[in-house]
């Protein structure tokens, strides 16, 4: 990030400088045992100590209508930390209580994926089948956008319960039970509707097969409602509190590297305005020792040879550079879900 074009230093032209350093130099100033600069020197510093101090203000400025940005962002990433370390910890003691690792089958997010894809394959058959028994187009898309949304979420919170709060050994029974019952019944019901709709599509009607065609609807139901039933199962572990701890510590860590990201740009944009500041005081220093190398080499031409005052020998500083911002860095992450322990974190680093 640029900082904006100062005036600069309101230095001397180089001829005025020549000249005063011969004159000084002839007069023999600054005295030979002079530890401290020459009247004329201290117009050179002065000049460049205010250049400095006006980048500095500009700098300032600039980080201050950052600060704002990077500070919010800093105090919710570390309070992000502190609830992901505390999850963290009770996760792996839980684990150790139960004496095993997590048992999930299905990956979170692709449970999601599947329920999701449930939802969108059932709409448009239900409005199929709406529509072959002659409902209003309205209420067609009605009732088949409810069924598409509380049918798999439904599904899924039973099967939450079911993996959660039943023993094992029954819930395996009726997973057994219910997976191969379900599918071949929806099979049937497919084939029954497929034929149906073939036969009766053209006169809009279903006559004396309306009564199949409900049963035939409900077995195809209950296959999205199994399905997402059945995702959900294998998308959870059998411990309710180790996969409720399981499922917090995965959304607190992708919370915190979303946060993580964007602090770290923020952090990002703060260091280039720090860096184009002090680039900016390097260089006008720079140019003030210069411009005192030009008077020194003058005063010592018209000193004709004599040894050149103490002052001569100190570089020129900057108190403000002396003090200027340090460069941001990102606080130390907690460890991820994988790792064994917890990993404390790192102070706040903004001043």
């Amino acid at each position: 990030m640029r900082m904006p074009a100062s005036k600069g230093p309101n230095f001397p032209d180089d001829e005025t400088i020549r000249q005063a350093g011969q004159a000084d130099g002839s007069a023999g100033l600054p005295s030979g045992s002079s530890y401290e600069p020459g009247p004329f020197e201290r117009t050179i510093l002065a000049a460049g100590e205010a250049a400095i101090s006006e980048v500095y203000a500009q700098t300032a400025l600039r980080l201050s209508r950052l600060e704002g940005i990077s500070s919010n962002l800093y105090d919710a990433y570390d309070s992000n930390q502190h609830r992901f370390r505390e999850t963290l910890l009770r996760y792996h003691k839980r684990k150790e209580f139960v004496g095993r690792d997590e048992i999930i089958p299905v990956p979170y997010a692709l449970h999601w994926l599947i329920v999701f894809l449930l939802g969108v394959g059932e709409f448009p058959l239900n409005v199929v089948v709406f529509r072959m028994f002659g409902e209003p187009e309205l209420m067609t898309y009605v009732m088949s956008l409810t069924l598409s949304l509380t049918l798999p979420l439904i599904g899924v919170f039973l099967g939450l319960q079911v993996r959660t709060l039943v023993r094992p050994k029954i819930a395996t029974l009726i997973m057994t039970v219910l997976a191969p019952g379900t599918v071949l019944g929806a099979l049937t019901a497919l084939s029954f509707i497929r034929n149906m709709y073939v036969t009766l599509h053209s006169e809009h009607r279903l006559g004396d097969a309306s009564g199949n065609m409900v049963y035939a609807m409900f077995a195809i139901n209950l296959l999205i409602f199994i399905g997402a039933f059945m995702v959900s199962f294998f998308a959870h572990d059998q411990d309710e509190e180790l996969d409720a701890l399981h499922v917090s510590v995965l959304r607190l860590e992708k919370k915190r590297t979303n946060l993580r990201n964007r602090l770290s740009r923020a952090i990002s944009r703060t260091n280039a305005v720090i860096r184009g500041g002090r680039a900016e005081a390097d260089r006008i220093l720079s140019q003030t020792s210069a411009r005192l190398s030009l008077y020194r080499q003058a005063n010592m031409a018209g000193r004709r040879g004599t040894v050149s005052p103490p002052s001569f020998s100190k570089k020129p500083a900057s108190e403000i550079l002396n003090r200027w911002w340090p460069d941001l860095s990102l606080p130390e992450a907690a460890e991820s879900v994988t790792a064994a322990r917890p990993i404390p974190v790192k102070g706040k680093e903004f001043a």
